[in-house]
């Protein structure tokens, strides 16, 4: 968006919000007349602008019931944009839940109901102790209820109004929050609503993810996913990412930048976009770059600050390309902090690692013992003649080839694209073993075919095929885990 477009855009958005409700719609159509983009970019804005947090507070019916169904309830312990949260006891299994309902003004509403249920099913399908677990949704009467863990402790929220966090704390606590986020994103769940309200610190000092009621399934279609309430933009404003408010495709990595906003807080003290009102914070969203304070020189954690500043500097990126790829590549860079750290604790320089060399050299020696073979098997395919021969070479070098190219590819990936390695060999580890195992079956045929003719090269060759399966199969799977283990 050019900076007139968003010049234009911002006017019109701070006027619409300056008139009543019911007259904003028919201001922007006029106002945009057929620039159908601007229209919907304006309503996306303000229909974000004008969420209310606190509409469902009227709503809460202050006369608890003490049973629903066989669960006792204690007390009112949360509200938010979906309804009331209940602490209960439930009866049959003998142990405290929480119960999530939709608020009673609002508990036939097709839409709210339907939302509850896909928040039941997303969190259901998740198993990890950086989430909260859902036991059952429960269906009394005409209400709709999520059965779930209880969860003592303080949210992020309550944390970070005591100030900036220790940075030993801040690391953990995002390291805690990026495995949650893989798991989550590796069974097809955005959280899409991240923010300090919805993770809890719990006594032990660990940290657990709540509501995923504006959870997507990446494998659902985006009309079955999207369930905005009355067309409005959904999420939390003040930790939308970029393409949240402009109403884009949203991926794993919109919750990469929820998670920046979240450990920027948590590290500052403050909101890195925090404005007089929602309109403001949006617009610094999608306008301004935020810094970490400036860190002193004699912090006895400058190096972990630092980096860490960095990571979140990178969630915080408008462009969805421009942020890690992946939560997994978030752990990486997270993982990469901790062995910094536990190398220079053992008394390890910062050069590169031993481990990482050796795996580099095995890449290397590997390309250069394929390219060399091919000299035996070119002099067996003499021995054997015919177009079988010529089979049998052209079957290795075809392996030889594809073999060398994938294992620079790699050897490149590591050293430029650390953060997508992970990704590259997982893509091109099948094809990198059918290569390699169409070398040793040339390499071990050739062999067999020439050993009463050539008995000398057919040993050549048939040590060589053993050399080759070993190397792959048992040699390089032990080099990657000494030099990748924080992938």
């Amino acid at each position: 968006m050019t900076g007139d477009r968003w010049g234009r855009v911002k006017d019109l958005f701070h006027q619409a919000l300056d008139r009543p409700e019911a007259g904003r719609d028919a201001f922007l159509v006029q106002e945009c007349g057929d620039d159908v983009a601007l229209l919907e970019e304006v309503r996306s804005l303000v229909a974000a602008g004008s969420r209310s947090e606190t509409f469902l507070e009227a709503g809460i019916d202050p006369s608890i019931r003490p049973a629903v169904g066989h669960y006792q309830v204690e007390r009112v312990i949360g509200r938010g944009g979906m309804g009331v949260v209940y602490l209960a006891f439930d009866t049959k299994l003998r142990r405290r839940v929480t119960l999530k309902a939709i608020s009673p003004g609002f508990s036939h509403d097709p839409a709210r109901r339907e939302r509850l249920r896909r928040e039941a099913r997303a969190a259901a399908d998740l198993n990890h102790p950086g989430i909260a677990t859902v036991y059952a949704l429960e269906e009394f009467g005409p209400e709709l209820f999520i059965a779930a863990e209880y969860i003592p402790g303080e949210t992020l929220r309550e944390e970070i109004s005591k100030g900036p966090a220790p940075i030993e704390r801040a690391f953990e606590t995002a390291t805690a929050l990026a495995g949650a986020l893989a798991a989550a994103h590796d069974r097809g769940v955005i959280h899409r609503d991240l923010k300090p309200e919805n993770v809890i610190r719990m006594p032990d000092g660990g940290i657990k993810i709540l509501d995923f009621g504006l959870a997507q399934m990446t494998f659902e279609s985006r009309d079955e996913t999207q369930l905005p309430p009355q067309g409005r933009v959904i999420g939390t404003p003040a930790y939308m990412a970029p393409e949240q408010i402009r109403r884009e495709a949203c991926d794993g990595r919109t919750d990469l930048f929820a998670f920046g906003v979240l450990m920027f807080e948590l590290m500052a003290g403050a909101h890195p976009f925090s404005g007089q009102d929602t309109p403001s914070t949006l617009a610094r969203i999608l306008e301004t770059s935020p810094e970490l304070p400036a860190i002193a020189p004699d912090d006895a954690h400058r190096r972990v600050r630092e980096e860490l500043s960095a990571i979140v500097r990178r969630c915080l990126a408008k462009s969805p390309d421009a942020r890690f790829s992946s939560a997994h590549a978030l752990l990486v860079a997270l993982e990469a902090i901790r062995n910094g750290g536990a190398r220079r604790e053992a008394g390890q320089t910062r050069g590169p690692d031993q481990a990482m060399r050796w795996w580099e050299f095995h890449q290397g020696a590997a390309c250069f013992s394929y390219g060399a073979l091919m000299v035996p098997l070119w002099m067996a395919r003499e021995a054997i003649g015919n177009r079988m021969g010529m089979l049998v070479f052209l079957t290795g070098l075809l392996g030889t080839v594809a073999a060398v190219v994938l294992r620079l590819h790699l050897w490149f990936a590591a050293s430029s694209l650390p953060d997508e390695w992970r990704a590259q060999r997982a893509q091109s580890h099948p094809w990198l073993r059918a290569a390699e195992l169409a070398l040793v079956a040339a390499l071990a045929a050739a062999g067999v075919w020439i050993l009463d003719a050539r008995p000398a090269l057919g040993a050549v060759l048939l040590s060589a095929a053993l050399a080759v399966l070993l190397s792959f199969i048992v040699i390089e799977p032990a080099t990657t885990r000494a030099a990748f283990k924080r992938f």
